[in-house]
């Protein structure tokens, strides 16, 4: 899952989404984490966590990766992950209440605290975030696979990620229904997670969560 899903299925308060948009920053086990960053950030990464365990585990994300293997071979989980947003984005009615520009402006109204206790890099991220509000445009297929290429300038060689619109169009509707069939299923997980993980609502965390 890329950074539009995951801020979508966290807790509606300022900490979760920043933890769940943390995590992709973090590593280490959730109790360090907890001490570093306090118990609202802490629970949000860790609910990012859970989200990618269940999401790898998902025939429907396995059979999406598959369809993709041709093109992009062991990247192919990466671009299913950023295709996801791009899914969610056009079906965003079907799986919220509020409309996008509302989800969105309560987004960037969390994650603008940016403290210095947090990594350079995350900070970078969320400074271009904010100044750009580019997360909506995930929504238009031109962005995914602009995305998809500044991730392959990560790499010390080529990947098949920097021509990604064409794969993608070619797996583009076993895409859509996998998310169709996957989307409603990681929600519902989504909302047991802290059930699971952590007792009396914002109380103990799970220790053993660890990367």
């Amino acid at each position: 899952m890329n950074y539009v899903a995951h801020l979508f299925l966290a807790e509606p308060y300022d900490e979760h989404r920043i933890g769940s948009l943390l995590a992709d920053f973090t590593n280490g086990p959730i109790d360090t984490l907890r001490q570093r960053f306090g118990d609202g950030i802490a629970r949000g990464i860790a609910h990012h966590r859970r989200i990618d365990r269940f999401t790898d585990q998902h025939a429907s994300v396995r059979a999406c990766v598959d369809a993709l293997n041709g093109h992009f071979g062991i990247y192919a989980g990466i671009v299913v992950d950023v295709v996801f947003d791009h899914f969610l984005l056009r079906h965003f009615e079907a799986f919220s209440q509020n409309s996008e520009a509302a989800f969105f402006d309560a987004i960037y109204a969390s994650i603008a605290d940016i403290r210095p206790a947090f990594p350079e890099r995350y900070r970078t991220a969320v400074q271009r975030m904010l100044e750009r509000r580019w997360l909506s445009g995930y929504r238009e297929l031109d962005m995914v696979a602009y995305a998809l290429k500044r991730m392959d300038e990560r790499f010390s060689r080529p990947t098949p990620l920097r021509d990604a619109h064409g794969g993608i169009l070619d797996a583009y509707d076993v895409l859509e229904s996998g998310f169709l069939d996957f989307f409603p299923q990681v929600l519902h997980f989504s909302r047991t997670i802290d059930d699971s993980v952590f007792s009396g609502g914002h109380g103990h965390i799970d220790s053993n969560l660890a990367v």
